[in-house]
């Protein structure tokens, strides 16, 4: 086999491979909310297309992503020792997750940009994605404050159960099966906002990644075999790049089968970046976008600061009669480097400070082997 017998860790302890993915997930969905002027170009057009479309698949892919990682975490542990410590696991990711969310509304509540009446209970309640949030980009935030309640709850069953690494695949993948089914119920019916949005209906793409790290953690002779079988993930992401190219757009296929496809495709994904990407890690565009990876979170909860400067430039290099292609390129670049600022100053001044505080008060358990090391990492 060709793929990567351990997966390479900087000296932060976070696997690039794994930022890389962030980084493209971060870059879609700056690209689907950025604003850019219409050059009339087939070739721009070309290059705006997976920047304008893959949005709302920028967050399916954090989605799968978050479920293989945190739900990494859990089954590490129960892996490891047969039980699963839920409370402290709680207590890390509110460490982790709380303090720059609470720091952005914050910042809109004395900004004043926004009537309170239209983000502020909803999302201090984190029920924004069943009552609206004018902060629109928190959706995704309350579908994964959800997930990390369901999970730890589910977790302990499995523990208290003695569940097994097979009993827990089957019982993903039917609960799975049943968010499937209760999403097409609801797209049927033409609820496409609920279906996109409700924590019922979106969950299976989070399950879609814990049942990866089900395999990566309790199964790794079944990893290895699946890690080994290079064109079967390369056709499987193939697939599912063909499904966003010319089906996606069909929003009751998109909203209904489209996002279990995409999570399928993303965990596949998941596995070719993390066992064969390193012939390029080296490579600059590749550390570049996993540098912006590192700093995903924070750029996804600051990056809309990038859309009224965005606004501005592009007013007045019309105004100005700037050539079109020059202000195109201009107005991206523009949007892409405020974002990635705020979100690079919002991570070193408020993320990274109580993340070393949550490790000084509960630090990590760490009982994986060396060649496990990164995914739990990159997670904690």
């Amino acid at each position: 086999m060709d793929y990567q017998a351990s997966r390479d860790v900087n000296p932060t302890g976070r696997s690039i491979e794994l930022d890389f993915v962030r980084g493209l997930a971060i870059i879609a969905v700056m690209g689907m909310h950025f604003h850019t002027v219409s050059t009339g170009s087939q070739w721009v057009a070309l290059i705006e297309y997976p920047l304008k479309n893959f949005g709302r698949e920028g967050v399916n892919l954090f989605f799968t992503l978050s479920g293989f990682l945190v739900g990494g975490l859990l089954l590490r542990q129960y892996a490891h020792s047969g039980s699963v410590d839920a409370r402290r696991f709680i207590i890390r990711r509110i460490f982790k997750i709380w303090p720059a969310y609470y720091a952005l509304i914050l910042f809109h509540v004395l900004a004043g940009r926004h009537p309170t009446s239209t983000f502020l209970y909803q999302n201090l309640t984190h029920m924004q994605n069943y009552l609206g949030s004018s902060i629109a980009q928190t959706w995704s935030l309350a579908v994964e404050e959800h997930f990390y309640l369901f999970l730890p709850a589910l977790v302990l069953l499995f523990a208290r159960l003695r569940v097994r690494a097979n009993t827990i695949l089957w019982t993903l993948g039917a609960l799975c099966v049943v968010v499937l089914a209760a999403r097409c119920a609801a797209v049927a019916s033409g609820e496409l906002e609920a279906a996109s949005a409700y924590t019922q209906y979106r969950i299976d793409s989070l399950l879609i990644g814990v049942m990866l790290a089900t395999v990566y953690w309790m199964k790794p002779e079944l990893y290895r075999r699946i890690a080994g079988q290079k064109l079967l993930l390369l056709a499987v992401v193939a697939g599912t790049v063909v499904w966003l190219v010319f089906l996606q757009r069909n929003l009751m296929l998109e909203e209904s089968i489209g996002y279990t496809i995409q999570a399928i495709g993303f965990a596949a994904l998941i596995v070719l970046v993390l066992e064969y990407s390193g012939a390029i890690r080296g490579a600059r565009l590749y550390r570049a976008v996993a540098w912006i990876g590192v700093y995903s979170y924070g750029i996804y909860l600051w990056h809309s600061v990038a859309l009224a400067p965005g606004d501005v430039f592009i007013r007045k290099a019309s105004a100005f009669g700037l050539p079109v292609m020059v202000a195109w390129g201009l107005a991206l670049a523009l949007q892409f480097a405020v974002a990635i600022i705020a979100g690079y100053a919002a991570t070193r001044a408020i993320e990274f400070p109580f993340l070393r505080i949550r490790d000084a008060l509960f630090p990590a358990r760490r009982r994986s082997t060396p060649a496990a090391q990164p995914a739990e990492q990159h997670a904690a």
